[in-house]
């Protein structure tokens, strides 16, 4: 976990808003590899291990996808990572781009439940966990995958975290939640923004290269 990310972690406890202390054991330069997080208010302990965040001891069932370059270019482009001050989070199998997306830009990544294996560092940082633990208007952009019309059932509600301006990437076959925008669409994805502010350009989805 990149130590600044903390400062947007919340506790998943039912419990207003809370800002997570980290106890941490060991580091690598800027990531915790090793430690603690605790809640003030309710006293609840996220264990970080391996570099990843542990809000559930659930394991991910999210299915193991192959890293793919034209993908993770789509990918970053569609959300607008151009910035290193950016955070967006990945999502199920969005996940596995993860590496590859850092190529092409600077922002922090935050992976939610991704495919099995994934490792934080480098920019990217992994959690698991059943409930949302992120701060409300904390994301500068979110990709989901399909499972994204499961996830206020599991009781991950994605779209509270995105700020006043955020993009929002989900497959065609996801209706587009009230309140967005659409920007662009191709055959399999859609990108929307969550205000209705006039935009100066809309962005363009690259489309696939073909593999000869």
């Amino acid at each position: 976990m990149f130590i600044p990310l903390v400062d947007i972690l919340r506790c998943v406890k039912p419990h207003a808003e809370t800002w997570l202390v980290a106890s941490i054991e060991r580091a690598d330069d800027r990531f915790i590899i090793e430690g603690t997080l605790g809640c003030p208010t309710c006293l609840a302990e996220y264990p970080i291990r391996d570099g990843v965040v542990y809000f559930s001891e659930s394991p991910s069932s999210t299915p193991t996808v192959s890293p793919d370059e034209s993908e993770a270019m789509r990918l970053a482009a569609a959300l607008g990572l151009t910035e290193p001050r950016m955070t967006a989070l990945l999502y199920g199998t969005w996940g596995a781009q993860a590496q590859l997306v850092r190529g092409f830009s600077p922002a922090q990544l935050i992976l939610l439940n991704p495919p099995p294996g994934t490792t934080s560092g480098d920019g990217v940082s992994v959690i698991v966990s059943e409930k949302m633990p992120l701060a409300q208007q904390s994301l500068d952009a979110i990709a989901v995958d399909e499972s994204f019309g499961r996830l206020e059932e599991s009781g991950i509600a994605t779209l509270p975290a995105l700020r006043r301006g955020g993009r929002l990437l989900a497959p065609v076959s996801t209706p587009m939640p009230n309140g967005f925008n659409e920007l662009a669409r191709d055959d399999e994805v859609w990108v929307a923004r969550v205000d209705d502010r006039e935009m100066t350009s809309a962005p363009i989805l690259p489309t696939r290269r073909t593999r000869a």
